[in-house]
């Protein structure tokens, strides 16, 4: 009995056993199986977001660190001139930039439009090549020699207006791959709005005023109007004023000789000189105020932008004169005059023959920007005190002429200054101002011809000319007012030129606003997508991450 009950204990698992226990270890292996699969997915696409995330936000920071324009360039030239690339988070990539396969990094600025289906596809722009019409380059930058030099080409109208789009695909990240889309939008519809004087908090500026603080000299080419230092040379022991005087007077007294004669001692010699001095007052040291005679000189500024296509260098010279010739004193208008100057009204006889005693006038020859490897011409800056007794559009007493005749692609801004010592009393007299602005270039396309008002020049014009500047008005409410006589003139042999509104148009002409240095604002939306969203016309499925900013430009 005992013997077949130790026998049955040893005896093994009956076959349901075997079978549940099977099964029971197959269902707890799914379970884990799956939870490892599942596991794995969660971390892969958590890995996948984290590293589209870093790709946005290296992207989105690059885009904000630099100017709107230099994006452009970027995106439309990706490599400078040394060969490096212009965005630093593109770095790794600088091999696959060079090699140019269609299957490695693409870095390009794309255009939207819908298709028949209303499906919206992303088109490359046109860039600019030799002879073509600047007028059908779409991209945001118009350069030609393929990005060392380039101007902004602003998109006003269509679909597209203020609205910029910039592709790249195939960025890796560690160990994914993943197409971009940047989106820069400008428009009304993105919330932005001209300042005026109802929405001057929530407003942006199109064009700001020039802050001569703020200028950087390795691209812009300011000259200033140093009221100062050219009254001064009016003014001082060696002025024009005081050898305007020392002429007159040798003057005065040569002719007293001729008239009385040189013996003193002769019993006609004092009536004689009474009835001298009677007709012919004597030149006195205070005849002439040097303020008003600076105030009522001529001005002329010829500012001479020098371009040398193959060598690609750039000088900017400005040449400033100041004549008095014309200036009659009512205190003495005989001998209290400026045009007592044997310069015979020419400045520029002053530097043929400095022996002669030229009183009239001063003219002032400096360069203000020379371009270098690491110096790129944008922007001349004018800034100056007008002078309010030019109130003659025929016979202006300011001058100022631009030749560009090179045709090198260029912002002017010219800024009036107001007089710190006069600026509460400048309203009727900046009602009056009248000034001449000259544009010179040589226009090298056919709609110069046939249709002027649809050309654009190389230089394009920003200034706050024509509006009153005077502080009674607040910066936004500032009339507009007729001081610039403008005109753009064809250098080549032509000779063609064209005035007023047409000018204006050719010329790009935009008015500034100094009440806050403010550009227009963009939204900025930076989109991850999966690798070959960009073929697909970046479908939302293949989204992965959006980051969203504003950048104000």
């Amino acid at each position: 009995m005992d013997r077949k009950k130790n026998k049955n204990s040893n005896a093994g698992m009956t076959l349901i056993e075997v079978i549940v226990a099977v099964s029971i270890f197959a269902i707890t292996a799914i379970v884990l199986l799956q939870s490892f699969v599942t596991s794995s997915r969660i971390n892969r696409k958590s890995n996948t977001y984290l590293e589209a995330t870093t790709v946005a936000q290296n992207i989105m920071e690059e885009i904000k660190a630099k100017k709107f324009e230099e994006v452009s360039l970027a995106f439309n030239y990706p490599l400078d001139s040394s060969n490096s690339v212009r965005l630093t988070f593109l770095d790794p990539q600088k091999n696959r930039i060079n090699t140019g396969k269609d299957d490695e990094l693409g870095v390009r600025e794309v255009l939207a439009a819908k298709d028949t289906s209303n499906q919206i596809i992303y088109t490359p722009v046109r860039k600019y090549v030799d002879g073509m019409d600047e007028a059908n380059v779409t991209a945001s930058v118009i350069s030609t020699d393929n990005g060392k030099t380039y101007k902004f080409n602003p998109r006003e109208t269509g679909d597209n207006a203020s609205k910029y789009y910039f592709e790249l695909t195939n960025v890796t990240n560690n160990h994914e791959t993943f197409d971009a889309l940047v989106t820069f939008d400008g428009s009304k519809d993105s919330g932005y709005k001209k300042k005026t004087s109802t929405n001057n908090e929530e407003g942006k500026n199109d064009y700001l005023a020039p802050n001569i603080s703020n200028l950087d000299t390795d691209f812009n080419a300011p000259f200033i109007v140093e009221k100062k230092k050219y009254l001064e040379a009016f003014s001082g022991i060696d002025g024009l004023i005081a050898k305007q005087f020392k002429f007159a007077h040798d003057k005065w007294e040569s002719e007293l000789k001729a008239a009385c004669g040189t013996d003193t001692e002769t019993e006609d010699y004092e009536q004689k000189k009474a009835a001298f001095i009677a007709q012919h007052k004597e030149p006195l040291d205070t005849d002439l105020n040097a303020e008003e005679v600076f105030n009522s000189a001529k001005k002329t500024l010829l500012i001479t932008i020098d371009y040398d296509k193959e060598t690609e260098k750039v000088e900017v010279n400005a040449k400033y004169t100041i004549d008095a010739h014309d200036y009659v004193s009512s205190v003495n208008p005989e001998y209290g005059r400026m045009d007592l100057c044997p310069c015979g009204g020419d400045p520029d006889q002053e530097n043929s023959d400095p022996t002669q005693k030229y009183f009239c006038s001063i003219v002032s020859n400096q360069n203000i920007f020379t371009s270098s490897a690491d110096k790129v011409l944008k922007n001349i800056y004018i800034f100056y005190y007008p002078n309010y007794k030019s109130q003659s559009s025929v016979k202006p007493l300011d001058k100022i002429i631009v030749e560009n005749l090179n045709n090198y692609p260029v912002n002017l801004y010219i800024a009036k200054q107001q007089d710190e010592n006069n600026k509460n009393s400048i309203l009727a007299d900046e009602n009056k101002y009248r000034m001449s602005l000259i544009i010179k270039e040589n226009p090298e396309t056919s709609n110069w011809n046939t249709s002027p008002s649809l050309y654009k020049s190389q230089i394009k014009l920003r200034t706050n000319l024509d509006y009153n500047i005077s502080e009674i008005y607040d910066k936004l409410d500032r009339p507009k007012i007729n001081q610039m006589s403008l005109t753009y003139q064809d250098n080549s042999a032509l000779k063609r030129s064209v005035s007023g509104t047409a000018a204006k148009k050719i010329v790009d002409y935009n008015g500034l606003d100094d009440k806050k240095l403010e550009d227009r604002i963009y939204t900025t939306k930076v989109e991850v997508y999966k690798a070959g969203a960009a073929e697909k016309g970046f479908p939302k499925e293949d989204l992965v991450v959006t980051l969203d900013g504003t950048k104000e430009d």
